[in-house]
């Protein structure tokens, strides 16, 4: 259900196609939210049918016809009492990567370290593009429309910092477990 008002956000700023969306959600929901392009387009004819969202048709000589989604009043309603309700419940991780090193003690602890050491050049990695996209995007404190997608990013910041840092002291952790 929380998907829906994902893609409500979206469109509440802009008018977007489908396809715009699936990019904006992998771009700015990456550290809070996992979909799959499936997954947005069902809930597109969900919201449709609910009339949360109208859409009109994009003509562009020689491209495939599109639909560019708008929120309807409906929709803007329904998004609003869902963002002041606040009901929401404790933040879950699913995170592969920690269910892995919940095995740990079924490899060598150099083949931990080793796995370590990729997922923090991994989440360097995705560090270093959220920060250039973030300073890219954001200059100085954004005007109030961008103001979620400001705060998200600096989340997504923190949360990657959080992981190397985590990693860092896991390997030292097991690096003096193996030395013992």
């Amino acid at each position: 259900m929380s998907l829906r008002y994902g893609l409500l956000s979206m469109i509440a700023k802009d008018p977007q196609t489908g396809y715009q969306m699936f990019q904006n959600f992998q771009e700015q929901f990456l550290y809070f939210w996992n979909s799959n392009s499936s997954q947005v387009y069902k809930e597109l004819v969900k919201m449709e049918g609910d009339q949360l969202i109208s859409f009109e048709y994009i003509y562009e000589k020689g491209k495939p016809v599109k639909k560019l989604y708008h929120i309807t009043p409906k929709g803007e309603k329904e998004l609003i009492d869902w963002v002041i309700e606040f009901e929401s419940k404790a933040a879950k991780i699913k995170d592969e990567f920690l269910l892995r090193a919940y095995a740990f003690h079924m490899i060598s602890t150099g083949e931990a370290i080793a796995l370590l050491y990729k997922m923090k050049a991994r989440e360097e990695g995705v560090l270093y593009e959220t920060s250039r996209w973030n300073e890219e995007r954001f200059k100085q404190i954004p005007e109030k429309i961008k103001l979620g997608e400001f705060v998200t990013a600096e989340f997504g910041i923190r949360y990657s910092n959080m992981y190397i840092d985590w990693c860092k002291w896991a390997i030292e952790l097991l690096e003096s477990y193996q030395e013992s």
